[in-house]
């Protein structure tokens, strides 16, 4: 058994009346704790990803003087005459489990409404391929299906393999939203 974690996301609508009718009015953060809680931040298909850091050339030149607040802190208490926050999924105390093939995240999810359903989230050695992600998914799904869960959301695509920095968190971002949103 490993490392705890837990994640968050929340989604927010915009109460600004003067808006592109294109654009959409409804906006997602996601913070994961095992990602050095970084929030990214997804609206009409982009995101962004804000730290939690603040890189140490600001403090030199004294542009700064603490660490920033999540992006999603913002939202709720600074602009919340533009963004209501909607709803909250969390997981909490969720476990990390190392496999010979994967590494294995197990969360309960919540809502205020209650329980949401059972987050697993999978990560394969970097050296695999996506056919062997793809066998090492069928397997779990298999195994969950014999102890009678079959009410499975998957979202996976290839995005597991992208390399560039701060991609694969995109990517991860847009799974738990398809999967929770």
């Amino acid at each position: 058994m490993g490392d705890k974690w837990s994640f968050e996301l929340k989604t927010f609508r915009t109460s600004a009346k003067n808006t592109n009718p294109q654009d959409t009015k409804v906006m997602h953060t996601l913070q994961l704790s095992h990602k050095n809680n970084e929030t990214v931040t997804i609206k009409n298909q982009s995101a962004i990803i804000t730290p939690t850091y603040v890189p140490k050339g600001l403090y030199d030149n004294d542009c700064v003087f603490g660490t920033p607040e999540p992006f999603d802190y913002m939202l709720s208490n600074k602009l919340s005459n533009i963004w209501t926050q909607r709803q909250s999924i969390k997981g909490e105390f969720g476990v990390s489990y190392q496999t010979a093939d994967l590494l294995i995240r197990v969360n309960n999810a919540f809502s205020y409404s209650g329980f949401q359903g059972l987050i697993l989230d999978l990560e394969s050695k970097p050296s695999d391929t996506l056919e062997m992600f793809q066998k090492n998914v069928d397997r779990i799904r298999s195994m969950l299906k014999e102890i009678g869960l079959t009410d499975v959301k998957v979202s996976l695509d290839d995005s597991q393999k992208v390399e560039e920095k701060g991609s694969s968190l995109f990517g991860l971002a847009a799974h738990y939203l398809k999967v929770l949103g």
